[in-house]
């Protein structure tokens, strides 16, 4: 069974995270950062919000997939 969904509060204060994920992403660009730069500062920036404010819905269905795999790959005898 999958966790609840988040709630409209932590839905909220996701969406201002990721928004400035996103601003911070633009002025790396404008300072001059290469797309490599952005792309690891936003995964980076990803992750740690991840850490901070877990989507319980999200990590649920990541474990159903990765569990879905392991047994695949078990099936297969890999």
């Amino acid at each position: 069974m999958l966790a609840a969904e988040l709630s409209d509060e932590s839905k909220m204060q996701r969406a201002v995270a990721m928004e400035g994920i996103a601003n911070s992403a633009e002025k790396l660009m404008a300072a001059g950062a290469d797309d490599t730069e952005v792309q690891t500062f936003i995964h980076g920036a990803k992750r740690e919000l991840a850490r901070e404010m877990p989507d319980p819905k999200k990590m649920g269905e990541a474990a159903i997939a990765s569990r879905q795999y392991q047994l695949k790959k078990a099936i297969k005898g890999e």
